[in-house]
């Protein structure tokens, strides 16, 4: 009798226990789901997705997404405000138009995770990764238990892609006057209009073939769509006047980091709901190589590029203009014939071989101007085969290859507020005298502070940067973990020379010095 009613007592808690029901429905069944790509604009074409789940009548179901928040942060998730009651003898339809109810607004462009589940989900199921396997951080946690992972779900998520607008060209290689870039535009029925920027003057051309005569440089195709959607995707622009293996005397070659792009760019190709950038995912270690780079997907670079581009333009000097991709292929005897490389972008991606080319070309007589931070920290592989760009191991700072044996600088510090940024000091006594071309008409002497460094910053390394180099000036401001060092420095090699700005805010210093800076530096290396 008391084994009775303790089995009765212990049916009641179970019955109580929160989750205990929905232990014991029935597995939810997914039946269809679409459209894969929702664009949530209002306009009445693609701007729901549809779910449609077998379950039993009556039950109540919920819809749930989740965003990825990032390395830092992992999956989280979105409030969708939907909940139906299964029908009776059927499917059941739960549809999202990409509201966050929470938020009170519709999310913005990226790859989203759904699912459906019970309101009561049940009881959580084991970790996908054993504890033992997993890696410490608020990311990893997630991934090894998801947030999604019950046992009154369906068993695995969607994947939709919120993509209202999105343009793409092939910008690996550049593109000359005449020629018809192959654009491509996703957009509801196709209903968008283009147009070609010109990114040194804001200048804008129609969208087709290149018109002849453009100005070398970087572009942007601007994409609008009825909806007040806007879409940029960039194109550099070659001199088509100009062989790229045989220039005339006094050219310039400008070398645009299509790899860096790539490498930041959070567009999530494989659809898993995490952007392939290792940005985002410390484990990620292939982006895609071709395909859209989402909106910012440059890291900003272009923005941090432009004071340089609205220089050379207004000097209407002679260069020539080609990506990183295709610099990896120029033979070093057309190299050679170019009086300097300059890189007005962030190079902080490189593959190897461009590595030893542009050494090759250094020692042999070059000249090399980096304009913005970090340049030439991690090599990369190009897979074109699986559309993969992958990153290699930490393996630059050697003494066969590092970012300071070419560059003369090498990262030091970034990603602190503009409130740190601290004052160039310009060199003193025989150094000062060994880069007074560089100040030539500045007014800034000996010991004076000018402009200001902040965000990204480098600093030399007596071990690997170029024995004979002079720090010009060096800006030294409070960083996360110490002071982080950005050092402005010219180095010399065999017979060529290299100057380092060691700051990613060097450009945006404003008009009145950057503008002289620039105008000595191509006086001495361009002619």
């Amino acid at each position: 009798m008391r084994v009775l009613v303790v089995a009765a007592a212990l049916a009641a808690v179970a019955v109580a226990v929160p989750g205990a029901g929905a232990q014991q429905q029935p597995k939810l069944r997914l039946v269809g789901y679409g459209p894969a790509v929702i664009s949530p604009n209002g306009n009445g074409i693609h701007d729901v997705l549809h779910v449609q789940v077998k379950a039993p009548a009556g039950s109540v179901l919920g819809l749930r997404a989740y965003f990825w928040g990032g390395r830092l942060h992992g999956w989280h998730r979105i409030r969708t405000g939907v909940t139906v009651t299964a029908a009776p003898g059927g499917t059941t339809t739960l549809t999202w138009d990409g509201t966050n109810t929470l938020a009170g607004r519709r999310v913005g462009d990226g790859t989203y995770l759904v699912t459906v589940c019970y309101k009561d989900p049940g009881h959580r199921l084991p970790p996908v990764i054993p504890p033992a396997q997993q890696r410490p951080g608020a990311a990893e946690a997630t991934v090894s238990n998801p947030p999604w992972h019950f046992s009154g779900c369906l068993k695995e998520p969607r994947a939709v892609r919120v993509e209202r607008l999105a343009a793409y060209v092939d910008s690996t290689s550049s593109f000359a006057p005449g020629q018809r870039p192959p654009l491509v535009v996703s957009a509801d029925k196709g209903h968008a209009s283009v147009r070609l920027e010109q990114d040194c003057s804001g200048r804008t051309f129609p969208a087709g073939r290149l018109p002849r005569g453009l100005r070398s440089g970087l572009y942007h195709y601007i994409v609008t769509d009825p909806a007040g959607d806007e879409f940029e995707a960039p194109l550099v622009v070659r001199n088509g006047r100009l062989p790229v293996d045989d220039p005339p005397p006094h050219t310039a070659l400008l070398v645009w980091p299509y790899l860096t792009w790539r490498a930041y760019s959070a567009y999530d190709a494989n659809l898993d709901g995490i952007p392939d950038t290792w940005y985002q995912w410390w484990r990620q270690r292939r982006v895609s190589f071709t395909g859209a780079l989402l909106q910012r997907g440059e890291e900003d670079d272009h923005v941090a590029a432009a004071p340089f581009e609205r220089w050379a333009c207004a000097r209407n000097l002679r260069v020539q203009s080609v990506t990183d991709v295709e610099l990896r292929h120029i033979p070093l005897s057309a190299l050679r014939r170019y009086a300097a490389v300059i890189y007005p972008g962030h190079s902080e991606y490189y593959q190897p071989g461009t590595y030893y080319l542009l050494r090759r070309y250094r020692d042999q007589g070059g000249h090399l101007f980096i304009l913005q931070a970090n340049p030439f920290y991690r090599p990369v592989r190009i897979d074109r085969k699986h559309n993969a760009m992958i990153l290699l191991d930490f393996d630059a700072r050697t003494k066969n290859r590092s970012d300071f044996g070419l560059a003369g600088v090498g990262y030091d510090g970034c990603c602190f507020p503009r409130s740190h940024a601290a004052p160039y000091v310009a060199a003193t006594g025989r150094d000062y005298v060994r880069v007074r071309w560089l100040f030539r008409g500045t007014g800034i002497g000996p010991g004076e502070r000018f402009g200001y460094a902040g965000s990204e910053s480098d600093r030399v390394d007596p071990a690997w940067t170029p024995r004979d180099h002079v720090v010009a000036a060096e800006a030294i401001m409070p960083g996360k973990f110490g002071v982080i060092n950005a050092a402005l420095v010219w180095s010399k090699a065999g017979k060529g020379e290299v100057l380092s700005t060691g700051n990613y805010d060097f450009l945006r210093m404003g008009r009145g010095i950057t503008w002289k800076l620039l105008d000595n530096v191509w006086r001495k290396f361009v002619g």
